[in-house]
């Protein structure tokens, strides 16, 4: 390393190190400054100005010298020696003071002040409470800052690190457990509008009953994966179960109707997970028969295997699909299989759920027509039934829509595909066309 480097290369390691990595660092270099300044000190002393000192006479005036308090009664020095050290120590004094402390122990000070911000908040009325920061609540939050409402909110995450995080890029934040009535309080539950609780079920439900004991009128909105933990959230008392998964799945199956308009027994599904099920049960509905692999046998499982590797595409015969469904567990699997399929059907139609934003891009440049993200779709669903006006997608084909005058609003959307409505935390998937809209519904479309 050269020698222009070196400082640039020490300051690099040094904010690599944990707060109290660098504290417990910081001490070590100051004693260890003191320890060896002493004893040259002590014995500068005796050696060049004939004056003995005890060590912890020396030790006082090394102490003296680095805080820059003074230098007691061994002032004047009579020899360039002693007062060239004297200097040195002054100028050392200053750089512990003004380039190492703010290395060291400013970034500690700064943690501690943050964690005391993050344990309390500001009293708050007809305001959002949020258990926990995941995807889809980034999503909700977008929606509803996008739409011109001023809803106050507070997220209850249980991640100090992460609570931090969204405090310093504008989030109302409380460190806490979603779960305990006491951080409930804190984030002032009995005042607020809604809660809104999203994570998995176990969680979910938890965290829903803990509302419900603190606040009972609080309406509360919680998405749900598992079909039959809806029961259990109903007798939590949760007003809206939305079930994102399930809307993704047929969603999808939608998307293929509107695109080919005719039924077909070559569409290939990979993953039958709760979204791949859902489309497939869809389609089956519309008259097509889809053949489905996943990694597991099961029921409706055509073919058993990895869907990342090209025999099973094979096996499948996805060269002669009309279309490829694609709902894997990760969205690095999907993409994969997308490249697998494109490469293997140039012109076929090909439909992706994934689950991180990130992974829209580049599972499109994999070569996939349609892509429906999870996060998005259950973030807008939370958005829907907490406002009361539609909220769309940025492509604007998708949009979710809470009925207030259900005859009206209808006729506006005649010409549009219905993905589902839920009611009374229950979601009609692809309803029938005698299915009457009522005031309150949460109704989801594909448009045109």
């Amino acid at each position: 390393m050269s020698l222009d480097r070196w400082p640039t290369e020490i300051v690099r390691r040094i904010t690599k190190l944990s707060i109290g990595q660098r504290v417990a660092l910081y001490v070590v270099i100051v004693a260890g400054i003191v320890s060896v300044y002493t004893g040259i000190y002590w014995y500068g002393m005796a050696t060049y100005e004939d004056r003995s000192l005890s060590l912890a006479g020396a030790l006082q005036t090394v102490v003296q010298s680095l805080t820059t308090t003074g230098y007691g009664q061994d002032a004047p020095w009579e020899t360039t020696v002693m007062n060239l050290f004297t200097i040195l120590m002054q100028f050392t004094g200053i750089l512990l003071l003004f380039l190492l402390l703010p290395l060291f122990v400013v970034p500690w000070f700064r943690q501690f002040i943050k964690r005391r911000r993050i344990d309390t908040v500001e009293p708050l009325e007809d305001h959002v409470v949020i258990s926990g920061h995941t995807p889809l609540v980034h999503t909700f939050i977008i929606e509803i800052e996008s739409h011109g409402h001023q809803h106050p909110y507070v997220i209850i995450e249980a991640d100090r690190d992460r609570a931090a995080e969204l405090r310093d890029i504008g989030h109302t934040v409380l460190h806490g457990d979603p779960e305990a009535e006491s951080d409930l309080r804190k984030a002032s539950i009995e005042e607020a509008q809604a809660a809104v609780v999203a994570g998995d079920d176990q969680l979910t439900l938890n965290a829903a009953l803990a509302v419900r004991d603190v606040a009972p009128t609080v309406p509360i909105t919680a998405t749900l994966e598992d079909a039959t933990f809806r029961e259990y959230l109903h007798s939590a008392g949760v007003e809206y179960v939305l079930q994102p998964r399930h809307v993704i799945g047929q969603a999808l199956a939608s998307r293929y109707a509107m695109r080919t308009g005719t039924p077909s027994d070559r569409i290939v599904i990979l993953g039958h997970g709760t979204v791949g099920s859902t489309v497939r049960s869809a389609l089956e509905t519309w008259g097509a028969t889809p053949s489905v692999v996943d990694i597991e046998a099961g029921e409706h499982v055509d073919i058993v295997g990895d869907a990342t590797e090209k025999k099973t595409l094979q096996d499948a015969e996805i060269e002669k699909a009309d279309a490829v469904i694609i709902s894997l567990p990760e969205d690095r699997q999907a993409v994969l299989s997308t490249l697998l399929a494109r490469d293997s059907h140039s012109t076929t139609n090909i439909f992706v759920r994934v689950t991180e934003s990130e992974a829209v891009e580049r599972v499109k440049r994999a070569g996939a027509d349609y892509v429906l993200e999870l996060p998005d779709i259950a973030g807008r669903l939370l958005a829907a039934a907490v406002l009361d006006e539609p909220i769309s997608a940025t492509e604007d084909d998708i949009l979710i829509t809470r009925m207030t005058d259900p005859t009206g609003e209808l006729s506006a959307i005649e010409n549009d595909r219905v993905v589902g409505v839920t009611r009374n935390n229950e979601l009609h998937l692809a309803p029938e066309p005698d299915f009457e809209l009522q005031q309150d519904d949460l109704l989801i479309y594909v448009r045109e």
